[in-house]
C-alpha cells in the first residue's frame, strides 16, 4: 500500500474509531452525569419543602449504565422516590416548584453547553482566520461530544415536558388542573 493511502486510512480508522467510542460508550455517562444533577434538584426541593425523598445517586452503577441506556424497554435512568402523603399536603406552588426544578437543571446544562459551543467556534474562526492554523481535531472533537450531548439532553427534556409520566404531566395530575395538548 502506497504511504498516502496508509495515512488516509488511519485517518478514516481514527475518525470513525472516535465516534463509535463517543456515541457508544462517552455519551451514556455523560446523560447519566445530567440525569444525577436533575434528580438532585428535585431531592433539594423536596427537602426545602419538608418531604423525605430518595434518589440512589451515591453509586453510579458503571456497569449497567450503558445497556440501559440503549434499552428501549427501561422507562427511566433515574427516578427519585418521595413520601406521597407529604407530597399532597403541598399547596400547588410548592407542588410546581419540586416539578419543575429537575426541567431547570437540564435548562442548565443546554445553556452552559451552547455557552461553550459558541464559544468554541469563536476560538475556532480565530484559529483559522488569524492565526491560519488549521488543525482543528481537539476543538472539533470537544464540540463533537458536547453537541450529542446537546441533542441526548434536548431530547430528554422534550421527553420530560410532553411525555405522559414526565414531570410537568405528573404535576398537572397532583395538582388537578387540565392541560390540553396542541401540537
Amino acid at each position: 500500500m502506497e504511504e498516502g493511502l496508509k495515512k488516509e486510512v488511519w485517518k478514516v480508522f481514527s475518525v470513525g474509531s472516535f465516534l463509535f467510542i463517543t456515541i457508544f460508550f462517552i455519551l451514556p455517562y455523560l446523560v447519566q452525569v445530567s440525569t444525577y444533577f436533575h434528580e438532585k434538584a428535585h431531592q433539594e426541593v423536596f427537602t426545602k419543602h419538608g418531604v423525605q425523598s430518595s434518589y440512589t445517586y451515591g453509586l453510579v452503577d458503571f456497569i449497567e449504565t450503558i445497556p440501559k441506556f440503549y434499552n428501549p424497554n427501561i422507562n427511566k435512568l433515574g427516578v427519585t422516590r418521595f413520601d406521597l402523603d407529604t407530597y399532597n399536603k403541598l399547596d400547588k406552588f410548592q407542588k410546581t416548584d419540586i416539578n419543575v426544578a429537575g426541567i431547570v437543571s437540564d435548562l442548565r446544562f443546554l445553556f452552559l453547553i451552547a455557552i461553550y459551543l459558541a464559544m468554541a467556534n469563536v476560538y475556532s474562526y480565530y484559529k483559522v482566520k488569524v492565526k491560519q492554523d488549521y488543525d482543528l481535531s481537539w476543538v472539533l472533537g470537544a464540540n463533537w461530544i458536547l453537541f450529542m450531548w446537546l441533542l441526548a439532553l434536548v431530547q430528554i427534556t422534550v421527553s420530560n415536558i410532553t411525555y405522559s409520566i414526565g414531570d410537568v404531566y405528573s404535576l398537572v395530575r397532583a395538582i388537578g388542573v387540565w392541560l390540553p395538548l396542541v401540537l
